[in-house]
């Protein structure tokens, strides 16, 4: 299982055993660098979460960092391998007392060291994304905001 820490970020390593799935590169472009996409999901369907794997096993295929930003649950390394997700360039990030997700995922975004932050941030304002997209633009990372109807 993944695990979760509250200070620095945490490199995640797959198992040397692992077998992975030959997954085509993604062709880096700048076109889709400094945005933020936004999902919609029905609050109670966290089992919808393997439907996101091919996208997270793209996302995780360039050469800089893939950020996680609070996901709702925590999924087995072996699941995530297997879907093709290359665990050696993604980072989980927790809130705590003194960073927000709103917070760490616009710091991850700005940052320019993460190809892609996909985040869980339960409701944002206008502004809120607004200021993600600006962050997304100013680090050339792309964002992914996962939210449920209620929070969207």
């Amino acid at each position: 299982m993944i695990g979760y820490q509250t200070a620095a970020p945490k490199l995640i390593r797959p198992a040397a055993t692992m077998h992975k799935p030959v997954v085509a590169p993604v062709k880096q472009s700048t076109n889709n660098s400094g945005k933020v996409t936004e999902i919609i999901m029905r609050d109670d369907e966290l089992s919808n979460m393997p439907m996101l794997m091919p996208l997270l096993a793209q996302l995780s295929r360039d050469d800089r960092w893939f950020v996680w930003v609070a996901p709702p649950v925590v999924l087995p390394k072996a699941l995530l391998a297997d879907a093709g997700i290359d665990l050696s360039k993604v980072i989980l990030l927790k809130p705590d007392e003194n960073h927000t997700v709103y917070d760490l995922s616009r710091q991850a975004l700005k940052a320019g060291t993460c190809h892609a932050v996909i985040t869980w941030p339960g409701y944002l304002s206008e502004e809120e994304l607004n200021d993600l997209e600006d962050a997304a633009r100013e680090g050339a990372s792309h964002g992914i905001v996962i939210r449920g109807r209620h929070n969207a």
